[in-house]
């Protein structure tokens, strides 16, 4: 490959795309650090020959004059995107825009939309329907709407995750009819079942605390830097089971189980060290170390009949008092 189509390649991926520019001068200095030697007249010259081939534009309006790719051009990729790529950037598409910030999306729109004409041709060749037809992700359990989230309160909180900044935002606590102001240090954002929480520290204290995003109803991000608690790691913090909403310490789970629970245990495990075994009557003892969270006593009692739990005593005794009221309420209903 000529020194001059290894300049010109290396040009053409200097330009941004619109709004953003740059002028001849920064790419001449540009070029010369990557060891090309050329004038301004040079790069004017091959950039006005390629803008003919290629979506590129000159904005003359104002000193220094700048170019850019348009706004609205698909992406040119050497080498091309292949129809597995284009796969992963529809389903990005459809599964991490809502947590993506709105300038990130902006700037992989170009590579959804190149994606998509990927996935359609490739469809129009072989006669069959597209991507879009034939790809979806669903939830388990019931299909709950998503909170509602303030796109300037989730502009502001993604930039302040991103430069490390504290927050001010005025936050709605479950249940309470009016905001408080808080300054926050925002430590992490988890995207759980549609929601989206975000482990911080408030004022100057060092615990941690959860916040949910759709509860900030104002958020301004400050030139503060955050706090960060010594030994914080977010992996470390949801595994700890906080966002599983932490009743106590680690518990030896004992239980007798259905069939048909014990087939789905035995592909998605409770813990790495789960045992099952088969009891001879159509149940099976599950042994398993778990976190003693509400989601799990919560996932317990969705089994009813199907799981009836041994130990630790006091969880049994939990859920047996839960299931007495249960039957209470519908034995009252029933007159």
């Amino acid at each position: 490959m000529s020194d001059t189509v290894l300049r010109q390649w290396a040009m053409l991926r200097m330009v941004p795309r619109s709004p953003s520019k740059i002028s001849t001068l920064q790419i001449m200095n540009n070029l010369a650090e990557q060891g090309f030697t050329i004038s301004q007249r040079s790069i004017q010259r091959d950039l006005d020959k390629f803008s003919v081939p290629f979506p590129l534009e000159c904005d003359d309006m104002s000193k220094p004059f700048g170019w850019s790719w348009r706004k609205d051009s698909p992406t040119i990729d050497i080498p091309g995107m292949d129809s597995h790529t284009a796969l992963a950037f529809y389903l990005a598409e459809q599964h991490l825009e809502p947590i993506l910030p709105r300038e990130t999306v902006k700037k992989l729109k170009p590579h959804f939309l190149t994606a998509k004409n990927i996935l359609n041709e490739i469809s129009g060749s072989v006669g069959t329907n597209t991507w879009a037809n034939k790809v979806r992700v669903i939830r388990q359990g019931p299909d709950l709407s998503t909170p509602e989230v303030d796109s300037d309160v989730q502009e502001q909180v993604y930039t302040a995750l991103l430069h490390n900044h504290k927050l001010e935002i005025q936050y709605k606590k479950r249940g309470a009819k009016q905001t408080k102001t808080y300054t926050i240090s925002p430590l992490g954002l988890v995207l759980k079942n549609g929601i989206f929480y975000i482990p911080c520290t408030v004022f100057d204290y060092e615990d941690v605390r959860l916040m949910t995003l759709h509860r900030i109803k104002e958020a301004k991000a400050t030139d503060n830097m955050i706090a960060v608690p010594k030994g914080f790691d977010l992996d470390a913090y949801i595994q700890s089971g906080e966002l599983s909403f932490l009743i106590g310490d680690k518990i030896n789970l004992k239980a007798n189980i259905g069939k048909h629970v014990a087939h789905h245990l035995s592909e998605r495990k409770l813990s790495p060290k789960q045992t099952l075994k088969d009891n001879g009557d159509g149940t099976f003892l599950l042994q398993a170390t778990v976190n003693d969270t509400s989601e799990l006593r919560f996932w317990l009692r969705g089994y009813d009949e199907q799981i009836e739990v041994l130990e630790p005593k006091e969880l049994r005794d939990d859920l047996y008092r839960s299931a007495q009221a249960q039957i209470k309420k519908y034995e009252a209903s029933q007159g």
